[in-house]
């Protein structure tokens, strides 16, 4: 399966979130992506179908318009066209995760991944999407991972930016800082 930033991946995916803007097709043909993605994930006879160089491609092309046409909207359809009869069904999970990227760039969002040592409140998500948003000029939206081991405060990535302000770097910090004791003594005057 070729990988998410496969050159074809992102062909196909900005192609098809191009054509989505100028139809007004965009979040539909996002749900029929990520029902497929579901289905893949889950069936693993579709999955091995789909994906299979042996099935011939009319054939493979009439057993899916059948399956899903009426069901996806076109653009989604004439995807998975193009897609079985130029044998290029090992991007499809690559397109799926470059349209997801491309819809949050045309939606001026971005995600947020939020690790805390137990569930955020209501209130404290709502705060880290207000306070991040502010800062990027984005709408936020915050994947929560609990760790009991941060022991508190929360470490924060968008894209390659890490806030980590948790107690368990803090105490790693100190704990640094206690160990070299002859570094203080060199830096500082009699």
């Amino acid at each position: 399966m070729a990988s998410p930033s496969h050159p074809a991946a992102r062909v196909y995916a900005a192609a098809l979130a191009e054509l989505g803007r100028d139809t007004g097709t965009l979040a539909a043909i996002w749900a029929d992506l990520q029902a497929l993605r579901e289905l893949f994930a889950a069936d693993a006879w579709f999955r091995q179908f789909f994906s299979s160089p042996k099935i011939d491609r009319p054939t493979k092309w009439a057993a899916v318009q059948k399956a899903f046409k009426g069901k996806v909207t076109q653009q989604t359809l004439g995807l998975l066209h193009v897609l079985i009869i130029k044998g290029r069904e090992d991007v499809f999970q690559g397109i799926v995760t470059q349209f997801e990227v491309l819809k949050d760039v045309a939606e001026n969002r971005i995600h947020a991944q939020v690790t805390v040592a137990s569930p955020l409140s209501a209130e404290l998500r709502a705060a880290v999407e207000t306070r991040v948003g502010r800062a990027a000029g984005k709408t936020v939206v915050v994947h929560e991972h609990v760790d009991p081991a941060v022991l508190g405060g929360a470490a924060i990535r968008v894209g390659d930016r890490v806030i980590d302000r948790t107690l368990r770097t803090r105490l790693a910090a100190m704990k640094k800082q206690l160990l070299s004791p002859s570094e203080q003594t060199r830096n500082t005057k009699p």
